[in-house]
């Protein structure tokens, strides 16, 4: 089994490497024309990558960030998305169950178990064309029936 040693490269000495190569030709190129005598050129083609190579870099490149971030890897998605409309009632459930005072948007997604900027973002953006909706406070918003 052959390795490809490119493949197991960083990108940052891949970059490096191509910009050598890019160097050599263009040297290539003007001995050429100094010397009159043609120098078979490369395409810049040949030097690229076969696309397993470039799947194979991708993946380690995933899995390099995956454990520097310290996510979990990269998986096929598990988990089935929400049904649509469904977080506009459940919002406006718990603004009805808070009152007059009203409720904070962290309050909401802990409640709801969805990310404080998913509800950050429902406000507005929806929330804008509810009229029922009002902002009390920086960050806390009340159902005024």
């Amino acid at each position: 089994m052959q390795i490809n040693l490119l493949a197991t490269l960083p990108v940052k000495q891949l970059k490096e490497a191509v910009a050598i190569r890019e160097k050599i030709l263009s040297l290539e190129h003007e001995l050429s024309t100094i010397v009159g005598q043609s120098f078979p050129r490369t395409s810049p083609k040949q030097f690229g990558f076969s696309a397993a190579s470039r799947a194979q870099s991708v993946t380690a490149k995933r899995k390099r960030r995956a454990k520097l971030q310290g996510a979990r890897p990269v998986t096929a998605r598990s988990k089935k998305p929400s049904a649509r409309g469904q977080l506009k009632e459940r919002i406006i459930g718990e603004l009805m169950a808070a009152g007059k005072p009203g409720i904070t948007i962290k309050d909401i997604s802990q409640k709801l178990g969805t990310s404080y900027g998913n509800i950050n973002v429902w406000f507005h953006t929806t929330a804008k064309g509810v009229k029922e909706v009002k902002k009390v406070a920086p960050g806390r918003f009340a159902w005024a029936s």
